[in-house]
């Protein structure tokens, strides 16, 4: 009986140390936090000069203390990216950490500027791209405009928060700036979106993105009525 309790003790003691290096491995794992939380801060106003729309995509630098230390552009179109620049650096994060500790991250916030048209071409620029994604911070593969509302009247401007999972798919996405009745066009867009997702420490892992959605209220042609 003694060699078969001592096995016992063996393969519990075993079960007990691999039991306390998970419980280790998750209070770690909850410890850190990969992605800055947008927590507030403005809206971009629709340039009214702008003829067509824009797609804009821009990488933030969120600091330990929640601030935006940088912005570093990625694609534009003249007169959206400046819109957008110039609110993004005001905005405030909760931010990321490591071990209880907050630290620096990537952020990535898109612009998605709709030209005033429901479905007829709109002068206006491409988009360009100017800059290469980080790879701790998602960057889209595949972006979706959002159609005009048919029951809208006027302009508006919402912000919609999306988790993308460690796939590039958008595994939640949540108004946190609303904008009705866009805010449903906005999401059902955003939940289409594809991204190469971030890598942190060498591994894929599941961080945050913001998207800023624009509507223009279409400009209609009178002549004729």
């Amino acid at each position: 009986m003694e060699p078969m309790k001592r096995v016992q003790r063996i393969v519990v003691g075993a079960l007990v140390t691999a039991l306390c290096s998970a419980l280790a491995a998750a209070a770690a794992q909850d410890r850190f936090v990969p992605a800055a939380r947008y927590r507030n801060g403005e809206l971009p106003q629709i340039p009214i000069q702008a003829v067509g729309g824009g797609e804009v995509l821009l990488e933030l630098t969120v600091s330990s203390n929640g601030n935006v230390a940088s912005v570093r552009p990625l694609q534009t179109t003249s007169l959206f990216t400046e819109a957008l620049t110039d609110v993004v650096t005001g905005w405030q994060f909760v931010p990321a950490q490591n071990e209880g500790k907050p630290v620096d991250s990537k952020v990535l916030v898109a612009g998605l500027f709709r030209p005033p048209s429901l479905n007829t071409p709109t002068l206006g620029e491409v988009p360009t791209d100017v800059g290469a994604p980080s790879p701790d911070a998602p960057f889209p593969t595949l972006t979706i405009m959002p159609p005009y509302p048919p029951l809208a009247l006027e302009s508006g401007v919402g912000l919609v928060e999306v988790q993308v999972d460690p796939t590039g798919a958008v595994a939640d996405a949540q108004t946190v700036r609303s904008a009705p009745p866009f805010d449903e066009p906005a999401l059902e867009s955003a939940r289409q979106w594809k991204f190469r997702p971030a890598r942190v420490r060498g591994v894929a892992a599941a961080t945050y993105a913001y998207i800023v959605f624009a509507f223009r209220q279409p400009v209609t042609n009178l002549r004729g009525r």
